[in-house]
């Protein structure tokens, strides 16, 4: 598939990444030379230098046999007259832009095939602001990710030193949980991803995803010791005000938390206080400890920095765990503090790159793959699939059933019911299947539900 990216920053170059990685024919576009330099340097694609938006360079790009366009750039406008260029003059079929403006986002009949001819808008905001409400909503969990329409829930948590998972054999699970059907379809061991086996031994410190029934996550949460989204009001103390801190803010008030917003430009913090209805808006600084102390760090339930200077959110994060504050969730957007910010000890992070990229890429797959987006560090899918009448996969115990390696089935819905399978468990036609797997195996699982990639 011929896949055109314009901005190589870092949305655009983990995309191109990733399809590329998938055998796609991709070009990417940029007007600085050192970051499409870094590009040709990591990854097997072409490289056009020059201004996104210009049709002569996406002629260079090869735009006329472009069946797809991903507006990547840091520039809301240049992504739009992109998406223009590319529908006028050269008949793009699809195309995609990162919008970050909410004027932009929110003004409904803007965008449209006789409008600004945009298929889909993603904005990194509201992604990240999403993901941050999931990881609200149970607070125990890393992570959070809903698939089947909700019905099946992706935990991701850290195992802690003190509970029944710590030193526990995966084979060894069932008769752990007793009546709750679960399956750990992803295991992290120093800083290592992968699926694991049966005869995997869970260690304090490691991390896993675990698949399980909506209905049963809190009943899970408590078997396991951690708190569930069943308990009174929360205090909440927010750091940061704008974009992605006030969509958080709207939505957690809906939750009914009790919320004090501390925002360091004094009028973006009068701004906040009139269109907010019950949060507590502070005109001050996020590493201010007298401020913070005032306001009764030390008795929050949850902290959220959600700044736009990923220094200043780490920093704030360290300080609320210094008060032993429970749940802390930590804004980052550069990458190079992905790693950094697990060391230090702040598990939980959002970072508007990663949800950015992975909203694109579910988007992207489309046909009988219904949901996608990557697991842990990202070497590891978790997909969505529907098996069809022709697929090879059917009446076949999983047990015998010859799968990639390091791919593994952890939830099967069959129309409304949630099925935790096991080794004798069968596919049926019109199942829809929940399946963690490498990204370089993403092809050959695509082969065994006989599902190909195809577009709006």
């Amino acid at each position: 598939m011929n896949i055109l990216i314009l901005g190589a920053g870092e949305v655009g170059f983990y995309i191109a990444q990733r399809l590329a990685t998938e055998g796609n024919d991709v070009v990417v576009v940029d007007n600085d030379a050192e970051r499409l330099e870094r590009v040709a340097d990591t990854m097997d694609v072409k490289t056009v230098l020059g201004q996104a938006s210009y049709p002569s360079v996406l002629r260079k790009a090869g735009a006329e046999n472009a069946e797809l366009l991903i507006a990547a750039t840091t520039n809301d406008e240049t992504n739009m007259l992109a998406c223009q260029v590319a529908h006028s003059l050269f008949k793009v079929t699809t195309k995609m832009a990162r919008i970050r403006e909410p004027d932009y986002v929110n003004s409904s009949g803007l965008f449209g095939r006789d409008e600004l001819p945009i298929d889909l808008i993603i904005s990194p905001e509201r992604e990240a602001a999403n993901s941050i409400i999931k990881r609200f909503q149970i607070s125990s969990a890393v992570d959070a990710q809903d698939f089947a329409d909700g019905r099946v829930q992706l935990l991701g948590l850290r195992v802690p030193p003190k509970g029944i998972l710590a030193g526990l054999a995966l084979n060894e699970l069932d008769e752990v949980m007793g009546d709750i059907h679960t399956y750990i379809v992803a295991h992290e061991h120093n800083r290592k991803w992968c699926v694991p086996k049966s005869d995997t031994v869970l260690l304090a410190g490691d991390s896993v995803y675990i698949a399980l029934s909506k209905d049963q996550v809190n009943s899970f949460l408590k078997h396991i010791g951690h708190e569930t989204s069943e308990q009174k009001t929360r205090n909440v103390m927010m750091v940061g005000g704008g974009n992605v801190g006030f969509i958080v803010a709207q939505q957690l008030e809906k939750m009914g938390a009790s919320i004090k917003l501390i925002e360091h430009n004094p009028r973006r913090a009068q701004w906040l206080a009139e269109q907010l209805d019950s949060s507590v808006v502070i005109h001050g600084s996020a590493l201010d400890r007298d401020l913070l102390e005032e306001e009764a760090i030390d008795s929050m339930d949850d902290f959220l920095a959600l700044t736009n200077d990923d220094e200043t959110n780490i920093l704030a994060s360290l300080i609320a765990q210094k008060y032993d504050v429970s749940h802390v969730i930590t804004l980052v957007n550069r990458a190079i503090y992905t790693d950094l910010v697990r060391q230090i000890g702040l598990d939980i992070t959002v970072s508007p790159r990663f949800t950015t990229a992975s909203s694109i890429l579910r988007h992207v797959r489309k046909g009988r793959i219904l949901g996608m987006s990557p697991l842990g560090d990202g070497t590891l899918e978790v997909l969505e699939a529907v098996a069809l009448e022709t697929s090879n996969i059917l009446h076949i115990p999983l047990s015998e059933l010859k799968l990639p390696d390091n791919t593994v089935i952890g939830a099967i819905i069959r129309e409304e019911r949630v099925i935790i399978p096991d080794g004798t468990t069968t596919i049926k036609p019109d199942d829809h299947v929940l399946l963690v797997t490498q990204s370089k195996s993403l092809r050959t699982v695509e082969k065994l539900f006989e599902v190909h990639l195809e577009f709006f």
